[in-house]
């Protein structure tokens, strides 16, 4: 699969593609491409998604603070995975905001050959979403090509949107989060020096340099699966600010300990799948009462971890990501 970080001409017969934020590539989302790759493959016909970063929101309602499931990497992997042929990542900025819905069809049909566009049936674009299925239904008359429009997938009887699941993440819904997701939510990053102070207490554990603009779940420990190197290692992660040690931490950090492991590993991408929220953080009166407590952590994890663990076909494309 060749990812393109903007619009870039591309030199097949036809394409047929999926246009969205495409954020968590969720169930809906992977239904959705899914069958275009599928029916695609039979027909002989190479597939793309167009995608955005950042996302759209981001740029309109000019949010600052951590919004992203995916980053454009992950999705991307997410994307391969399914069996995608080109991921297209447009560069978001105001300018592109304002593209009239017919100028944003015209972008695309210029460089791409795309004969079918297949979408969900709240798609919208173009300036102030005037675009929707009917609008591109009607481009497509004057255009040359077909539109496909697919329906939610339902959990629960709600709708599967990156919306509800962000929200499900930062109250540490881990099971909702993975039933909508299709695998676990996970953080990517590469691991950094601390201060050890939980090697000195016997529990040590490798601190993350995630990508700031990802959501964290909220602060507290949670039984999490690491993957390094390829292979799967049980864990216990802490997300937070470790009150029990004063240090003025502004921002949260994520440490992990990864059971029965003695491996260097700084540096080293490690990429943590959370499976179920333990406890809240704590504010702990003496160190044997934090070990005590991570002792009851790592037994507790482990009895989760136990059934997660066959659950390995969850995690697409967890294979080829790196922060």
């Amino acid at each position: 699969m060749q990812h393109l970080r903007k619009i870039e001409t591309i030199f097949e017969k036809e394409i047929w593609a999926s246009i969205g934020a495409f954020d968590g590539v969720h169930l809906g989302h992977q239904q959705l491409i899914g069958s275009m790759v599928q029916l695609a493959k039979k027909m002989g016909v190479k597939t793309a998604v167009i995608t955005f970063y950042p996302h759209p929101a981001v740029i309109i309602r000019q949010i600052n603070e951590a919004y992203y499931l995916t980053s454009p990497d992950e999705k991307a992997d997410i994307f391969d995975d399914l069996g995608i042929d080109y991921t297209i990542t447009i560069p978001f900025d105001k300018n592109f905001a304002n593209l009239s819905s017919e100028e944003f069809i015209q972008k695309l049909l210029f460089s791409i050959p795309i004969t079918q566009f297949w979408i969900g049936n709240d798609f919208t674009f173009g300036k102030k979403r005037s675009g929707n299925t009917e609008v591109l239904n009607h481009l497509g008359l004057q255009y040359g090509f077909k539109t496909k429009v697919f329906d939610h997938i339902l959990q629960n009887s709600n709708k599967v949107s990156s919306s509800k699941i962000r929200e499900w993440v930062l109250s540490g819904e881990m099971g909702s989060t993975t039933n909508a997701l299709g695998r676990p939510y996970s953080l990517i990053g590469s691991v950094i020096h601390g201060d050890e102070r939980g090697r000195k207490i016997g529990f040590p554990t490798a601190n993350l340099s995630i990508w700031e603009e990802k959501i964290l779940p909220p602060a507290g420990v949670y039984a999490t699966l690491a993957l390094i190197e390829g292979k799967i290692h049980h864990s216990v992660t802490n997300v937070g600010f470790r009150p029990t040690f004063k240090n003025n931490q502004i921002k949260p950090q994520v440490e992990t300990f990864i059971h029965d492991f003695h491996k260097s590993i700084y540096e080293l991408p490690v990429q943590l799948f959370f499976i179920e929220r333990l406890r809240p953080e704590i504010k702990f009166e003496s160190i044997s009462a934090i070990t005590d407590q991570i002792k009851k952590d790592v037994l507790h994890a482990e009895e989760i971890l136990k059934n997660a663990e066959n659950q390995t076909s969850l995690f697409i494309g967890s294979s080829k990501t790196t922060p």
